[in-house]
């Protein structure tokens, strides 16, 4: 967020991007991109946790033990 408003900043009064201005905004992209992967990734796992809670009342309701082998 810092970075958002640091490339916001540096870019307001320039026409001709500055090269501190351009190492900001893809420092900013960067992140950007790398937030949105986590929390792609994050969403995944929470999804796939809650696949395999789904049939964990299947298994609860049974009344006969589990085999020896697994």
């Amino acid at each position: 967020m810092i970075a958002a408003v640091l490339s916001t900043i540096l870019l307001g009064t320039s026409e001709k991007p500055t090269v501190l201005s351009r190492v900001v905004t893809r420092i900013a992209e960067s992140r950007a991109r790398s937030a949105a992967q986590q929390l792609r990734r994050h969403e995944a796992y929470i999804q796939d946790l809650s696949r395999r809670q789904d049939h964990s009342a299947l298994f609860l309701d049974q009344g006969e033990p589990l085999p020896a082998k697994i």
